[in-house]
């Protein structure tokens, strides 16, 4: 920039990276409303499941379950361990062939689970937590039964 004679402050003039800014704002929204000690320092919690039904429970009783966490320490206790990996995709795969897992919606309808694994977050892409969620939500089907 002295080269060419154009003044410029190199700290008062700093271009923040866009994906670096949506990182912090979503790790600040998700901070706000969960507990992260409880996955981090293997602290006890009590799991409560909620109902199979979405309708029978308030959104601030969801919120109170702490979803994040729940999942983050599911999550580290199957994945901790290649025999709890195994297992649950056992689970799975005996599942889906005997017809044990069915839908929340319709009680008589059998559904088929993906045979996939859960997935860990990353604390540095916002984007992980809604992953492992969705992943979590695609395998609940296997916790109920």
């Amino acid at each position: 920039m002295r080269a060419w004679d154009i003044p410029f402050d190199y700290e008062d003039n700093r271009i923040m990276c866009f994906p670096h800014i949506t990182n912090i704002c979503a790790t600040h929204v998700i901070e706000s409303f969960t507990n992260t000690a409880l996955a981090d320092e293997q602290v006890e919690f009590d799991v409560t499941f909620p109902p199979l039904v979405p309708a029978e429970q308030t959104y601030d009783e969801a919120c109170a379950r702490d979803p994040i966490a729940l999942c983050r320490s599911t999550v580290q206790a199957v994945r901790a361990s290649g025999l709890r990996r195994d297992h649950l995709h056992e689970i799975i795969c005996n599942g889906n062939a005997k017809g044990w897992f069915k839908s929340a919606v319709d009680p008589n309808e059998t559904i088929q689970i993906p045979e996939v694994q859960l997935l860990h977050d990353v604390r540095t892409r916002w984007d992980s937590v809604f992953r492992m969620i969705q992943r979590c939500r695609v395998l609940r089907p296997v916790s109920s039964s």
